[in-house]
């Protein structure tokens, strides 16, 4: 499938700008300007400015939220590995630990 931006960036998914890249970027943007907000609004010294920042901080968890579900339903971010991925990496740790041991 060709990049959300690749035609501009003049790259393809394997050497330029991947969606999956794009989305990440937007994901751990929106997390530090969440932490930003929220750590202005619990340092603001007057009700008002307390009241905006949080404002903002939820303006930005809804923008994180929305472009979390299409990045998950477009399978451009995978917050955790498939269940026999996992089965297997813990099996093979466990191996590794039970050979160093004995």
């Amino acid at each position: 499938m060709p990049s959300l931006f690749g035609g501009l960036m003049g790259g393809d998914a394997e050497h330029g700008i991947s969606n999956e890249i794009i989305a990440n970027d937007m994901l751990a943007g929106a997390k530090a300007a969440a932490q930003g907000y929220l750590n202005a609004a619990l340092e603001s010294s007057t009700p008002e400015l307390k009241n905006l920042f949080s404002s903002y901080v939820t303006q930005v968890l809804n923008g994180q939220q929305s472009t979390s579900e299409l990045a998950l339903k477009k399978d451009w971010y995978r917050p955790y590995k498939p269940e026999q991925e996992q089965l297997q990496e813990t099996f093979q740790f466990s191996q590794t630990i039970t050979e160093a041991h004995a």
